[in-house]
């Protein structure tokens, strides 16, 4: 019987890594050899992968502000070989970690064949947010952990318990930390069941498990919290590091520019809030009928905090990741309790299928319109603008340019603010200060700057340094 089980799931493993491997190499278009595109923060975290192969440390040598988890990601991932293989493997692990735990929640409460049929079916809902960057996003990283920390959530609930596995809480806490040392909102999705579960043990007077879970979360977030601390301390980059993480991506999140024209971005947006708002029926209504009743209230939570998030707040579709076990969760209890929701559980799955044809419509012809021609383009011109740099040693600094300069040139930057200063600056007076002094302190003796647009340092830079070869996206420059 043992090794009956050790088989089956060697054979399930083999499938889901297959799956994974099919599935990125169709929708990860910043990683996938099919195509040329080279990705927004793709290309960010990449070079802050090679950056830190290449010796330099975080947040001290080179500035953003996601969490040291996705470097070290990036690092394992990129930076190590430079190589995008590498990286598509990566995530297949990471992807193969995620069915498996979705096949897992779905066997709480089915057969290993309608497990294994919703599990696939899962792909369909994170192809959606995958569409809106192309693969290797923050939240890609933390689903693994978000997913598997849902199937203790979801299997407490399922059983009924009187109690909580303060085990569990372990994986909360892990979980938790890493989200908050990558985009501290990625953690919602597993507060919030802890959140409820809390209520759950004070609803049943479990007051020592309530202490025991407590701790036990303490200690799972310690477990990754300590190791960070130690090594930036280490490093000297401590200060830098909190500072980017959490006081800088506080007021990120908190910036209201993100409203300005709000209403038509949603309007392009909205498609992929559908799974969530129709989800928030379905939880009413199984609810209504008392089926899974705290679990539900916990998922109905999630949606509602989902979509006020997303519309209230930074418009990305990739922000949604972390509710795609939400999305998935809600399709499984619906399936399972088919012979009084059967006619949601058809309208739901149809309102997948059309979301996913629609989506991913939208976002391959976006990509052959004119995604693949840019990357080309892009590329062309990087390493045009490399080859007249008289000193290819020289350390250079790409100013409101794609970071994939670096990576394609194989080149670091002169100063730690080397990708979208004028973004930074915006949200943060300490970084715009900081830039600004690195600017004038005439430190860079090269620089590309984009002919895109114009960026507020220009006037500045006209006066101290001078063009040595410009094309059609950049220009190269050079300390007077």
């Amino acid at each position: 019987m043992a090794k009956s089980k050790s088989v089956n799931k060697i054979l399930l493993t083999s499938l889901f890594f297959v799956s994974a491997v099919i599935f990125l190499v169709i929708f990860s278009w910043n990683t996938s050899p099919l195509y040329t595109f080279f990705g927004y923060d793709s290309s960010i975290f990449k070079a802050m992968g090679k950056f830190m192969a290449d010796g330099l440390t975080p947040y001290k040598d080179f500035f953003d502000h996601k969490g040291p988890i996705i470097i070290l990601v990036e690092w394992i991932g990129f930076g190590i070989t430079k190589s995008d293989y590498t990286m598509l493997l990566l995530q297949a692990i990471f992807l193969t970690a995620t069915l498996y735990g979705v096949y897992k929640i779905a066997n709480i409460f089915m057969n290993t064949k309608k497990s294994v049929v919703l599990t696939l079916v899962s792909l369909l809902v994170l192809s959606l947010v995958m569409s809106g960057q192309g693969g290797n996003t923050v939240e890609e990283w933390i689903l693994p952990f978000i997913v598997w920390s849902s199937y203790f959530a979801v299997k407490f609930f399922a059983y009924k318990e009187k109690e909580h596995n303060y085990k569990y809480s372990i994986l909360y806490g892990i979980t938790f930390a890493i989200a908050a040392f990558s985009r501290l909102t990625n953690a919602i999705p597993v507060l919030i069941f802890a959140g409820v579960i809390f209520v759950y043990l004070i609803k049943q007077k479990a007051w020592k498990n309530i202490f025991k879970n407590i701790l036990a979360f303490v200690v799972g977030a310690l477990i990754i919290t300590i190791p960070i601390l130690i090594w930036f301390a280490v490093n000297g980059a401590m200060d830098d590091m909190i500072y980017a993480t959490f006081i800088f991506n506080f007021k990120y999140m908190m910036a209201k520019s993100f409203q300005a024209d709000g209403l038509r971005i949603f309007k392009h947006t909205a498609r992929y809030l559908l799974p969530l708002i129709f989800a928030v029926v379905l939880q009413i209504v199984m609810i209504a009928k008392k089926k899974d009743v705290w679990l539900n209230a916990a998922l109905l939570i999630q949606c509602i905090v989902a979509v006020v998030m997303h519309v209230t707040g930074a418009l990305f579709p990739h922000y949604l990741y972390i509710w795609v076990p939400t999305v998935v969760i809600t399709l499984i209890l619906v399936v399972k309790d088919y012979g009084v929701m059967k006619w949601f559980a058809r309208g739901y799955v149809a309102l997948l299928v059309v979301v996913f044809i629609g989506t991913n419509y939208i976002a391959f012809r976006n990509y052959n319109s004119y995604l693949k021609d840019m990357a080309v383009d892009y590329e062309k011109n990087c390493k045009d603008i490399y080859s007249h740099m008289p000193d290819k040693k020289a350390k250079i600094l790409c100013v409101d340019s794609n970071p994939y300069f670096y990576i394609v040139t194989d080149t670091i930057p002169n100063y730690k603010y080397f990708h979208t200063q004028d973004l930074h600056s915006y949200y943060d007076s300490k970084t715009k200060a900081e830039w600004t002094s690195l600017i004038k302190s005439n430190k860079a003796r090269y620089m590309v700057v984009s002919r895109m647009g114009e960026f507020p340092m220009y006037p500045y830079l006209r006066k101290h340094y001078h063009a040595l070869y410009e094309n059609g996206r950049f220009a190269l420059i050079e300390k007077n």
